[in-house]
């Protein structure tokens, strides 16, 4: 199952990185993703994705402040939004369309009052304090550190 995890760890990984160049796929939902496996893979492999530029740059402001760009709240919540929108509306069961509806607006309230939203400046400037701080730390590293 590690191995499972891990693998998926990787692949959400370059669907993130692929989201950091190409405009139209987001980056953070799938960072968020390689997060959760590589956690549940290795240690050896979640701290290699910590010590990530896309981790620094992207995710570690939510992971460690609950914070995230305007930009960033909508391209998490938009696929779940719409995929339990349409299943309300296809879904005979009344049951299943109240839950599904319950669903979507739990996470818009979620994403709107339990996330702080930050300017894109700010969320970059503490982006880029974590990119200095691990090319400091990485040049004070004795070499082998990290192995």
């Amino acid at each position: 199952m590690r191995i499972i995890n891990g693998a998926l760890g990787l692949l959400f990984f370059g669907l993130g990185a692929l989201g950091a160049v190409l405009p139209v796929l987001p980056t953070t939902p799938f960072l968020l993703l390689a997060s959760f496996f590589f956690l549940r893979s290795s240690k050896r492999l979640d701290d290699w994705f910590h010590g990530t530029r896309l981790y620094k740059r992207y995710l570690a402001n939510f992971m460690e402040n609950r914070q995230m760009t305007m930009r960033s709240k909508l391209l998490c919540m938009a696929p779940g939004v719409v995929i339990m929108s349409v299943l309300a509306v296809v879904l005979p069961s009344p049951w299943a369309k109240a839950g599904l509806i319950f669903l979507v607006l739990f996470e818009i309230w979620y994403f709107a009052f339990r996330i702080k939203t930050v300017s894109v400046d700010e969320a970059r400037r503490h982006g880029e304090a974590r990119l200095a701080q691990g090319a400091s730390s990485d040049e004070m590293a004795p070499v082998g550190a990290g192995e």
